[in-house]
């Protein structure tokens, strides 16, 4: 029977495409609810917006499955793009709270050894995936190729900004001046990062849509 499975997904790449991103929707969910499992056990504003943050993203990768299913990927409305590029925007408010919380909140402890393995090798991996896909959709204009890679790129800002906050207070002393400066700086960048693919999304759609 998997041998089956597996010669119909060779032979079908929409349905090898749609495997991708249900995978990809339940990897992006459960590090969602880890974060959220660590803002209930340390009592941390900052792993709670984190989780705030990467939930919508599961939201968007499930419409994209459903309007893919109904509509197949040539029937994908421009609009899906239009409203994931005000959701991106919203995102860069719960990002800059992220950041707000970085520059006034002092931690002294550490997270311990089993938290900074797990958000490195989710950072990681997210990391190798975005490359990965970069290099195979470098010629592919698809719109739904589009609307995965910017939403892989949002995660991996994101999981890249915890990753420096979580090895900073676990490795090293987050009341010092770099690391308050690295903070804010690392910060701004995935803010306006973000900013740049919501409205990439919004002047797409203008573009192509109206």
């Amino acid at each position: 029977m998997l041998k089956a499975i597996w010669s119909w997904l060779r032979k079908d790449q929409v349905s090898r495409d749609i495997l991708k991103t249900s995978l990809a929707l339940l990897y992006n969910a459960a590090y969602a609810l880890f974060n959220l499992i660590l803002a209930w056990n340390y009592q941390s504003e900052w792993y709670l917006m984190m989780a705030m943050f990467l939930f919508p993203l599961c939201i968007m990768r499930f419409l994209l499955l459903m309007e893919w299913k109904k509509h197949g990927e040539n029937g994908c409305r421009p609009d899906i793009l239009h409203v994931s590029g005000f959701i991106m925007l919203f995102l860069v408010l719960a990002m800059a709270s992220i950041v707000y919380v970085t520059s006034i909140r002092q931690v002294t402890e550490g997270y311990g050894e089993i938290v900074m393995i797990t958000i490195a090798a989710y950072t990681f991996t997210k990391l190798g995936f975005a490359i990965a896909r970069t290099l195979k959709d470098k010629k592919n204009s698809r719109l739904l190729s589009r609307f995965i890679r910017d939403i892989s790129y949002a995660e991996l800002a994101a999981s890249m900004l915890n990753l420096q906050r979580t090895m900073i207070i676990s490795f090293g002393n987050e009341n010092h001046e770099w690391a308050h400066m690295m903070n804010i700086i690392s910060g701004s960048a995935a803010c306006l990062f973000i900013a740049a693919i919501g409205i990439s999304m919004i002047a797409y759609r203008n573009k192509d849509g109206t």
